[in-house]
Parts: structure tokens; C-alpha cells; sequence
């Protein structure tokens, strides 16, 4: 048996609280390297006395291998402590011999467990993980309406322009950052209906607060809607309009930094550290504004200088904030409120979230929450997100652990057998109760379009969309995408939407347009699990207590048989075309093909 691929953490992804009553419970083992694992638990104070003896009454109930990558078999269990407390450890079976895993050390049995006290490190309850307390009060409390909704991306200044502000064309290229093509809030309310017909739930607005570049996140004033888009009134109507069609509106909170204009760091830049607001920023060395400032009162900054204050990235334009300063968290935390409290919005996306503080996070969460109870919080996380993900701090983040796999595969970095399993390994390490309200996107305003991912490959970019709706997490659609928008890297990811229908990918649309609708009847398909049925295609099957889906997908240029599980042969409902096939035990996929059946 492989010891050091033996592992299990108590409150982590390997154990969880999934609701007010329920532990999730992980194990990992080397892949096919033991034969059974059990677990023993039970309430720690939970003994019967009798004859001067004590036992301790627990359970040992098996273990399920729900997980298996090319490294690892993940074992799994969901169990209800007993009154809210629960010690446990794991025996694991391996060529009739049995040992004894726990938090302290891995111990070989001479002889099969009981549930009564004995002498033996099986019974010592220091060596046990421990789970003290199911809290209620530190379970994530992400609103419900999160996991049911279909979000949609805009980018203000490019999705539709109703005042025909600009004096630039509509649509020209090459599209510059800095350049302003006009659009607005009253064009976002103009095309609502749009969004409803698409089965849109929910808006993210990348920032639209006073800055002075097209993309916002150099914010001046943190309280203001932006001129280029409107008035705080016209911002208010948005989102009356909006609820009014069931549509929620989430905006963008920069709280890592702020831009050069903003007042506080203006008042730096004048009198350096003895401003009032010098604390509210990371001030390094003397002199502060290491560079030149041209007559408008910007920076003229090349890249191979760095600024001698901390900033985002490397540039002066935009200031890091130190969100441990009373007069910075009041400012950033009023306005967190006042967004709420004043508009009604229904959440925020923390942008560069990984980059502050824990303790700062908790605080915007708290008054959030205390504003309006269901607001949503999700971040721009990159990387694994766990430490940001515990209930105390945001609901969710832009779920880059599903989408950076889905990126290597369709670029050919990874093949099909590694992608099944680095999306396994996700599954698995994911707590579900996190994975269902994941912000899931194929691109956003900081990645390549999708489109042009797949070097405008319009078959497979339905094959893409089809998988993240097949997962779990609250698809999100970048504007224009749904229609066959494409673009490199930032700044021609930010192309103008082009609002002739003529030029728009129907059939890209109208399969977006199906598959939401899918998943509002068909829950299965946002259940967590994939479970891959052929080695030579991503066909799969979603699951839950209530009804299986075969999703049948070939992701290449030629025909491909795929043999079918036996639930599934016979008369099945074709859900995207609306009709009822008989299936045999094989079935024949065109090039890029795809089916999504449900047994009748």
C-alpha cells in the first residue's frame, strides 16, 4: 500500500459542513491501491457505562470510491453527526490486512475493529479527526437565487449605445483601450428585453463608476456613475427595469486599488506623507512619485520604472489601497453599502479579490450582507480559492478552475484523457455546496473569446457551450459571445456588439437559448459529477436522485461510434430537438456532434 498517497485534512475540502446537519467527508488513496475504506465516527461525549466499562458508541458505515484520477481514488461519504459533533478516523482495507488511519499517525490492526471500547490506537480518540461544532452561523449563506441563474457580462462602453455619444463609428477596428465608443445605461434598459428573450437571470457590469479610461477600473469616485454612461438616476431605473423582468444586477467593486485622480491620492501626490490620506496607501520610499507627471497631471511612466508606491501590477494608475486603514475602509465599506442601500443592487464581484486582505473581505461581506441579506459576493480568484471560500468571506468566485482546463483542451495543450482528468480532480476537491454557485465563464473582458479560442471554429464553440452547461455552477455568457462575437486578448476582446441580426450565429444562440431552458427542467444536468462513459469522447452521463442524462459530445473532424450504457438503449427523448429515438447499443456521431437523451 502506498502510505504517502494516503491523506485527508479535517475542515477543508476533504471535510466540510454541507448544511446545518451534514458532513462531507473525503479520503484519498493511491489510484486502485486498497480495497475498502470505512469510516467510524461518532459523537465524541456520546458514551454508555455499564459494569465499570465504557464504550463509545459509534458507526462504521462504508465508504464510497466516488473519484478516480490517473494518481488518486477519492473515497466518499455524507453523514449526520448525532447532535451537531463528530469525531472520526478511517479503516482501510488492503489484502485482508487493515489499518487504521488518523490525524496523527497510520497504525496496521492485529485485529478487525467492534464498536466497543477496547484497548488499541482504534479506540483512542485523540488519534481521530475532529469536527467540534456544525455552526450554523459559519456555513456559507450564499442566497438561493445564485445557483438558478444565467449571467450575463457587459462591458458598458461596447454593448449598445442609445445617446450616440461617440464620434467614433460603431464597431470600428482595431478596437483601442482608451478609446470611447458611447455605450450607456439607457442602451442596457433599451435591450432588456433582449437578455430576457435569451433567458438571461442576472447582470455583471464590469466597473461604471467616474474614471477616466474606457474599462473603469481606475475608479475617482467611487459614488458617481461614470458620465460617460449616464446619472446615478439612470443607474436607478436600470435596475428597477430589470427586477421588473426578474433580472438581477451585480456591479464591480474595486477595492484592491484606486486611480491616480482619486482625491485621496491626489492629496498624496501634493503633500506626500504628510496628506491625511498618506496611510490609506502603501507609501515604500522617498521620493513617492519617482517619476514625471506631464502637464495634465498624469504620469509619464514607462514600464522598466517602478513606482516607489504599491500599486496594481506594476503601474501608477492605479494605487493600492491599504484596506487595513480606518479612513480607507470606511470610504470603500460606504460605498459597498450605499450601492445596496440606494440602488437596490444584488451583489458584488470583488476584482482582484485574491489580492486583499481576509480580514478586510470579512468586512465587506458582513456589511453586505447587513445592507441586504441575499446580496451575492464572488471574486476574481485565479487560482485554487478554498482559504477565500469558507462561508466567512465571499460566496463564490469566477470559476477559473473549470475554465483554465476547458482553455488547455480546446487549445491542445492537454488531451482528452487529461482533461477528464484535471475536471475529475475539480469535482473532487470542490466542496458541492461551493461548486453549485460557481461563477462559471468560457471568456470575460480579460481572456480571449472563446470564438477565437477555437480559431472561429463555430462546431466546436457549441460543443464548449454545451459543457459549461452541463456543469455545475451559474453559467455566465460574455456579451456577444452568444452571437458569434469573437476577438484576441484585451483590448479586441472589447469589441462593440454588433446589432445587426444579419451577422450573428443564430444557431449559436438559439442552442444557448435551449440549453437554459434545459436546465431550468432538467436539474440533473447542474448536478456536480461527470460521469465519462467512452474513452474516445467527452460523452458522459448527469445524475441525480431523480433522473439520469446522457450527453452524447464528439469533439473532432470525423465520425465516431460510441458504444451506449445499457440504461439508455431502447426509446429515449432527444431533449435539444424535441423527439423520441430508439437507440441500440451503438450510436453514430457526425463530426463535432452532439446529443442530449433522456430514457423514456
Amino acid at each position: 500500500m502506498n502510505i504517502h498517497a494516503l491523506f485527508h485534512q479535517a475542515k477543508s475540502e476533504y471535510s466540510y459542513a454541507y448544511d446545518e446537519k451534514k458532513l462531507h467527508i473525503l479520503f484519498r488513496t493511491a489510484k486502485n491501491d486498497v480495497e475498502s475504506v470505512k469510516l467510524s465516527f461518532g459523537d465524541p461525549f456520546d458514551w454508555t457505562f455499564s459494569n465499570n466499562k465504557a464504550s463509545w458508541n459509534s458507526k462504521l458505515v462504508s465508504m464510497t470510491k466516488r473519484y478516480q484520477t490517473d494518481l488518486f481514488d477519492y473515497y466518499f461519504i455524507e453523514v449526520e453527526p448525532k447532535d451537531y459533533r463528530c469525531k472520526y478516523a478511517f479503516l482501510i482495507e488492503n489484502n485482508n490486512e487493515h489499518y487504521f488511519f488518523g490525524s496523527k499517525r497510520l497504525e496496521k490492526l492485529n485485529k478487525l475493529p467492534s464498536n466497543k471500547f477496547e484497548e488499541g490506537s482504534f479506540y483512542d480518540l485523540s488519534n481521530y479527526f475532529n469536527y467540534p461544532y456544525l455552526n450554523k452561523e459559519d456555513l456559507a449563506d450564499t442566497p438561493s437565487w445564485v445557483k438558478d441563474t444565467y449571467w450575463y457580462q457587459i462591458f458598458m462602453d461596447r454593448f449598445y449605445s442609445y445617446n450616440k455619444k461617440s464620434n467614433l463609428p460603431w464597431g470600428k477596428l482595431p478596437v483601442n483601450n482608451h478609446e470611447l465608443y458611447g455605450g450607456d445605461i439607457l442602451g442596457v434598459i433599451d435591450k432588456l428585453p433582449y437578455l430576457k428573450d435569451l433567458g438571461v437571470s442576472g447582470i455583471y457590469f464590469t466597473p461604471i463608476f467616474e474614471s477616466k479610461t474606457a474599462h473603469k477600473y481606475d475608479i475617482k469616485n467611487y459614488f458617481k456613475i461614470d458620465p460617460q454612461f449616464g446619472t446615478n438616476d439612470d443607474f436607478k431605473l436600470l435596475v428597477e427595469k430589470a427586477h421588473q423582468l426578474d433580472i438581477k444586477v451585480v456591479l464591480d467593486a474595486v477595492l484592491n486599488h484606486c486611480g491616480w485622480d482619486h482625491p485621496y491620492f491626489q492629496d498624496v501626490v501634493k503633500n506626500g506623507r504628510n496628506s491625511i490620506y498618506a496611510d490609506c496607501f502603501f507609501l515604500d520610499k522617498d521620493p513617492i512619485i519617482n517619476f514625471d507627471i506631464d502637464k495634465n497631471g498624469n504620469p509619464k511612466y514607462h514600464g522598466n520604472l517602478r513606482p516607489n508606491f504599491r500599486t496594481f501590477a506594476y503601474t501608477p494608475h492605479m494605487p493600492k489601497w491599504n484596506t487595513g486603514n480606518p479612513l480607507t475602509q470606511k470610504h470603500l465599506l460606504d460605498s459597498i453599502e450605499y450601492w445596496i442601500k440606494e440602488y437596490d443592487i444584488d451583489g458584488w464581484r470583488l476584482d482582484v479579490s485574491n489580492e486583499v486582505s481576509h480580514q478586510f473581505l470579512r468586512k465587506v461581506k458582513e456589511v453586505s450582507k447587513n445592507a441586504k441579506k441575499d446580496t451575492f459576493i464572488f471574486g476574481e480568484n485565479w487560482d485554487s480559492s478554498m482559504p477565500w471560500l469558507r462561508g466567512d468571506q465571499m460566496d463564490s468566485v469566477m470559476n477559473y478552475d473549470l475554465s483554465i482546463p476547458i482553455w488547455q483542451y480546446f487549445d491542445n495543450k492537454i488531451d482528452l484523457h487529461e482533461f477528464k482528468n484535471e475536471l475529475i480532480s475539480y469535482t473532487a476537491l470542490t466542496p458541492k455546496n461551493v461548486m453549485q454557485n460557481m461563477f462559471n465563464q468560457l471568456d470575460t473582458h480579460d481572456t480571449v473569446r472563446m470564438k477565437r479560442r477555437l480559431k472561429d471554429n463555430d462546431d466546436r464553440l457549441k460543443i464548449a457551450y454545451i459543457l459549461m452547461f452541463i456543469s455545475a455552477g451559474a453559467p455566465n455568457i460574455y456579451y456577444g459571445s452568444e452571437v458569434g462575437l469573437s476577438g484576441e486578448h484585451d483590448p479586441d476582446n472589447r469589441r462593440c456588439f454588433n446589432w445587426d441580426e444579419s451577422t450573428w450565429n443564430h444557431n449559436l444562440r438559439n442552442l444557448i437559448k435551449s440549453l437554459i431552458k434545459l436546465r431550468k427542467s432538467h436539474k440533473s444536468l447542474m448536478s456536480s459529477d461527470y460521469h465519462f462513459i467512452d474513452a474516445n469522447s467527452l460523452s458522459l452521463i448527469k445524475k441525480d436522485e431523480n433522473e439520469s442524462i446522457l450527453i452524447l459530445i464528439n469533439d473532432s473532424n470525423k465520425s465516431l461510434v460510441v458504444n451506449i450504457p445499457t440504461d439508455f438503449q431502447g426509446k429515449c427523448h432527444d431533449l435539444l430537438n424535441d423527439v423520441t429515438l430508439v437507440i441500440e447499443e451503438t450510436i453514430k456521431l457526425p463530426k463535432f456532434g452532439y446529443k442530449l437523451l433522456k430514457r423514456l
